[in-house]
């Protein structure tokens, strides 16, 4: 996309025209598409995440356990929430109609924080302090927080407390329980399908290696869908049933795609890695309307650039 190195995962507008990510000093904007030119955002150091308001008209930022907000047409950044520690965050989806039980309807996104030994899950209400949702057992931490679509409510991926990691599914009915599902033993690393019928993971192969492998939630269906090897990039289409994943071999890495019903896999492309020497887990991200890919390595020190795919039927 540029020749900025991002020290965070890429992240979408809901409209599919504009990409943010940030580097170590600046959180940038970009349009996808070849040859577009970055627009500096504001000056920023500590990034870890971005996302995009629901209406385009800011930049949410996880910074130092802090969340901001960036309006496009200011340039100041400003506290989201009162909460510091918040390990992860999620915007609902455009067209999401409601809240959690008595929180009502939300003004922002939804986040995890960590305080006491737990991880509590909250929401905020117009002009009102953050209402907590739910909470996670103890001795397990959040790594992501996905909005199902709909009104199916969030997803929160944890990891501890036992040989695999775990999802935490929380309802908006205030009236039905949170539900835990745990993967098979030594799975790692799960990322539940958009409409939440589906659970991408990898599962360990030996000898260092993994395999890509899917259930339905409940545990039901289990499909394994890549033959062993070093994976990472776990990424859902905007269809509910098309998995994107990277193929680390030395130097290389291979993007590809998988047809959970079906089991069939499609080779999108290969490309050498700037950080090649590095462990760094590929990201990869879905545009909205599901015909491209942004890509790029993790957060952190081991910073990259930020590339793009596009899908085209043949």
């Amino acid at each position: 996309m540029s020749d900025l190195r991002a020290v965070s995962p890429p992240a979408w507008s809901g409209d599919g025209r504009r990409i943010a990510f940030a580097t170590a000093d600046a959180v940038w904007t970009v349009r996808g598409q070849a040859g577009a030119e970055p627009h500096r955002l504001t000056a920023m150091t500590g990034v870890d995440r971005v996302a995009w308001s629901p209406d385009g008209g800011a930049v949410t930022v996880l910074a130092g356990g802090r969340l901001l907000t960036v309006d496009l047409d200011d340039p100041s950044p400003r506290p989201l929430v009162p909460s510091r520690g918040v390990q992860c965050f999620a915007w609902p989806p455009v067209g999401a109609r409601g809240g959690f039980g008595r929180a009502g309807r939300l003004s922002g996104p939804v986040y995890a924080s960590a305080a006491g030994g737990r991880t509590a899950v909250w929401a905020l209400r117009d002009a009102e302090r953050p209402f907590r949702i739910g909470s996670l057992p103890s001795g397990i931490a959040a790594r992501s927080l996905i909005w199902l679509a709909g009104d199916a409510g969030v997803a929160v991926t944890a990891a501890g407390g036992g040989d695999a990691d775990r999802i935490v599914f929380l309802r908006p009915d205030a009236r039905a329980a949170s539900r835990i599902e745990r993967l098979p033993a030594g799975g790692r690393d799960p990322v539940p399908s958009p409409a939440g019928r589906f659970i991408a993971y990898l599962e360990d192969a030996g000898g260092g290696e993994s395999r890509v492998a899917a259930v339905r939630a409940g545990g039901a269906g289990r499909r394994v869908l890549t033959p062993p090897g070093h994976y990472t990039g776990l990424a859902w289409s905007p269809s509910d049933t098309l998995v994107a994943f990277a193929r680390q071999d030395g130097e290389w890495a291979d993007l590809e795609i998988a047809d959970v019903l079906t089991g069939q896999r499609l080779h999108v492309g290969d490309y050498r890695p700037e950080m090649a020497a590095s462990d760094a887990p590929l990201v990869i991200v879905w545009a909205p309307g599901g015909t491209r890919l942004a890509f790029g390595t993790d957060t952190g020190e081991t910073a990259g650039f930020v590339w793009l795919a596009t899908l085209e039927r043949r």
